[in-house]
């Protein structure tokens, strides 16, 4: 490597790898991605991904589909934000997500982003996890729980609401024998919103 360059690697270790920018720290090259690759799309590394089989696929569909499930209910303490994990390989997020409009990539950080939005939104991830009901359940008395896509406001507008998926990297740290173990793993994760609507019985 020319002098020229490793003096600029040592000044400036944190490169862009969506340009040929470097930085000489990580909020800096952070700062950087912010403002001009804000809605990034490009996966640098995409090629490197290991083959995603169906089981795998089927698993995580399974266990969405199976955990949102378990947070709709018809108590009135049950509604609000709620937020899901999942331990499953970088590969998956990118082979389900990556098409979709609101995705991005963040490199400095390794993590990625998938948001819907609105009614759309909601049907689309219905149509991924192969289930356009997947977000909705209904007791024998008529109410409903179900994850919320629009509310109005004040005004009476008419306001989007965000279904956001995520994925990152997280060390995990073991110590034997004086000796320190790293192992990384893949956390991907969604935060939605839970209403319900009751149904009051009136004796007459």
């Amino acid at each position: 490597m020319p002098a020229h360059k490793s003096n600029t690697f040592r000044n400036k270790p944190f490169p862009c790898y969506l340009c040929n920018c470097s930085y000489s720290s990580k909020s800096s090259l952070s700062s950087h991605e912010k403002k001009k690759h804000n809605e990034n799309h490009l996966v640098p590394h995409f090629q490197y991904f290991s083959h995603i089989s169906e089981g795998i696929i089927n698993h995580f569909r399974a266990a969405f589909l199976q955990d949102v499930d378990s947070k709709l209910s018809f108590h009135r303490t049950t509604e609000g934000i709620k937020r899901f994990q999942w331990k499953f390989p970088e590969s998956l997020f990118y082979f389900l997500f990556s098409s979709e409009p609101g995705f991005s990539y963040k490199p400095s950080i390794r993590r990625y982003y998938c948001i819907f939005k609105g009614k759309s939104g909601y049907k689309q991830i219905g149509i991924i996890f192969t289930c356009e009901v997947w977000g909705k359940k209904k007791n024998k008395l008529g109410s409903e729980s179900f994850v919320l896509v629009e509310e109005r406001d004040n005004n009476g507008m008419c306001i989007e609401k965000e279904i956001v998926f995520t994925w990152r990297e997280k060390t995990i740290k073991k110590v034997k024998d004086e000796k320190s173990l790293y192992i990384l793993c893949g956390i991907l994760e969604c935060i939605l919103e839970v209403r319900r609507e009751t149904v009051e019985i009136v004796d007459i």
